[in-house]
């Protein structure tokens, strides 16, 4: 039976080229947990503007996904848009248009960070903008997180972040670490950018859990789903449900 353990409504931007954030998703997934998918057409860019513009289009994708099958609880992913519209309203919108129990990445990761009791953390994010750093700096600190550090990949860096070598994150994951070693945990952030080859490495590396964007959606649409089977290999959050 498709999906028989758990069916995740799974929204997602789209801007173009592989799927990166749904695949590394479902190469994770226990097996009976299936995805159902929708793409919001865009961003454009990570400005602003382009972010907000999006909000209006999540409502009818969430719709059109309930009516096509039976879902248990609805995800989405892209932190640039959730964290611009706001993580509370982007679940709202879903919880609201499917009546089932929603989440956002964004959602995953703060419940990540608290699961493993971080408090103080340590922020990369490969190829965000300024002002999407300034989104996710704002909801941590509003969320109750001391972030001692944000390092990030700059400007220009979000066209080549799917052929960035995942060695590539785990050298700069460990320079952020080195360079401020007082927190209590790292937080990876952009799922466009897959590390499920390294994400393990750099958690014993540096001695401390790793909380990434992915993992951390994928954590709480199976936390909601009541899907609780430990995956191990890929960091501490995925083995504590």
């Amino acid at each position: 039976m498709f999906g028989w353990r758990a069916r995740i409504g799974f929204i997602s931007p789209n801007l173009g080229g592989t799927p990166g954030t749904l695949l590394e998703m479902e190469h994770l997934a226990p097996e009976g947990v299936a995805f159902l998918t929708r793409f919001v057409n865009g961003p454009a860019s990570l400005a602003t503007p382009d972010l907000l513009a999006l909000a209006d289009d999540v409502e009818p994708l969430a719709r059109s996904l309930v009516r096509k099958a039976e879902l248990d609880v609805m995800l989405m992913a892209g932190a640039p848009v959730v964290l611009a519209n706001g993580p509370e309203r982007v679940a709202r919108i879903l919880r609201d248009a499917t009546r089932l129990p929603s989440t956002t990445n964004v959602q995953g990761m703060t419940d990540g960070l608290a699961r493993l009791g971080v408090g103080r953390v340590n922020v990369v994010t490969p190829y965000y903008p300024e002002n999407v750093n300034a989104f996710l700096r704002d909801h941590l600190v509003a969320s109750g997180f001391d972030v001692v550090s944000l390092t990030s990949g700059g400007a220009g860096a979000v066209e080549k972040r799917k052929e960035a070598a995942q060695e590539g994150a785990y050298r700069q994951a460990k320079q952020a670490w080195l360079a401020n070693p007082g927190a209590d945990g790292l937080l990876m952030v952009g799922g466009g950018a897959p590390i499920y080859e390294v994400i393990e490495a750099i958690e014993t590396d540096i001695g401390k859990p790793v909380v990434a964007a992915n993992y951390a959606g994928l954590w709480s649409a199976l936390t909601l789903a009541s899907v609780r089977t430990p995956i191990r290999g890929f960091g501490k959050l995925l083995t504590c449900f």
